[in-house]
């Protein structure tokens, strides 16, 4: 278990589902690949070195919409962690929208500690056709980054682990930016793997069979690096692990930390939602 005091200053990156890291895909057809529409609960506990204490700790609640032109994410992570004197109690909420090619992704990301606003970052990203592109900030305002060629939002990552998954790859190295923070893309290096035998009795929540049954399941886990420091072959600044499946709709996940600490998720509720009517 984490000590209480670093319990009370950690802040846990908004968890961003599915293989959140793809730099080139190998000329496999991502864009094909259609995501599931739905919308998820998780029960969220803590993690020391791999072990989840006996206490859940919060809720993790993500959405995702399709329109004819754009999927739209929400997320929300709440954790009351033990302060010792007191519980504190923080929030991490996210909204993103991108283009269904791939090419433009709207964000925005706020962090809330104790009912108050600590930070908020929010703008745009555009991928040109020939690959590089930018993103702009206009909160923090004024700021912006350069987007090497390669990089990917988070539903052409998500669509392109799924074809990496079905062709069989065992790894791939990427490239992932989603808006979190005015920084370059981050590098991953991904591992696909068999489905743990703790997992493979994963329960599941009733009334999902439309989202669940007929498809593969897809483990993996990837771990993130500053682009320079991998480069220099440092270790990853953090790791995450997550049972999906092949229509994006996520089971189970952790992210862990490099002291050891971190959080682990598990599905308690799904629910479809509406697929829109395009010519």
């Amino acid at each position: 278990m984490l000590s209480t005091a670093s319990n009370s200053r950690r802040r846990h990156r908004l968890i961003i589902p599915l293989a959140a890291c793809v730099a080139t895909l190998g000329g496999l057809p991502a864009a094909a690949q259609e995501m599931a529409p739905h919308r998820a609960a998780y029960d969220v506990g803590l993690l020391d070195h791999g072990k989840r204490g006996e206490k859940s700790v919060g809720t993790y609640a993500y959405e995702l919409k399709a329109t004819c032109d754009s999927y739209i994410i929400y997320q929300r992570l709440r954790l009351e962690i033990d302060g010792g004197r007191a519980t504190v109690v923080t929030e991490q909420q996210s909204q993103m929208t991108e283009s269904r090619d791939g090419r433009k992704l709207e964000f925005e990301h706020r962090s809330i500690v104790g009912g108050k606003q600590s930070s908020l970052v929010k703008g745009e990203a555009t991928l040109d056709d020939d690959g590089p592109g930018q993103s702009r900030f206009s909160e923090p305002a004024g700021q912006s980054i350069a987007l090497p060629a390669g990089t990917q939002f988070p539903i052409a990552i998500t669509r392109a682990t799924v074809q990496h998954a079905k062709a069989g790859d065992g790894s791939f190295d990427a490239l992932f930016f989603y808006g979190e923070k005015v920084k370059p893309p981050k590098a991953v290096n991904v591992l696909m793997g068999k489905v743990p035998k703790r997992l493979a009795d994963l329960a599941l929540p009733k009334n999902a069979g439309a989202l669940i049954d007929g498809h593969a399941r897809i483990y993996y886990r990837a771990g993130f690096f500053d682009a320079e420091a991998k480069a220099k072959g440092e270790q990853a600044a953090f790791e995450v692990s997550s049972l999906m499946l092949d229509n994006g709709v996520e089971l189970y996940g952790t992210h862990e930390e490099g002291d050891g600490g971190g959080i682990e998720y598990r599905v308690t509720k799904l629910e479809s939602l509406p697929r829109p009517h395009c010519n």
